[in-house]
């Protein structure tokens, strides 16, 4: 599986070489897990390639307010994750989740 999401915010976190932390993503906790292992890709725009994504290696819950609830990714950065696009179909607000 993979998650296309849109992110404008620049909200990354460097936990240490090329693992990195994205969130607060309005996601079913049982969909992040099953996109463990799978990719993230980060796009500017819809109609954009991606800029910047990875294999997916976990998530997390935040706890804590604002965004309470909300899923969290760590992911590996892999530069085989840039540039990549994806058709307009399927996009539910800011993701497109593809089986």
């Amino acid at each position: 599986m993979q998650i296309h999401l849109i992110e404008t915010a620049n909200n990354f976190k460097k936990l240490r070489e090329k693992i990195w932390e994205c969130g607060w993503w309005k996601l079913e906790e049982d969909k992040a897990r099953k996109l463990i292992g799978g990719h993230i890709y980060f796009h500017k725009k819809r109609s954009e390639p991606s800029f910047y994504g990875g294999s997916i290696r976990g998530y997390r819950v935040k706890q804590e307010e604002p965004n309470q609830g909300r899923i969290i990714f760590e992911f590996e950065y892999h530069s085989a994750c840039r540039g990549i696009k994806t058709d307009k179909n399927g996009w539910s607000i800011a993701k497109k989740i593809v089986q």
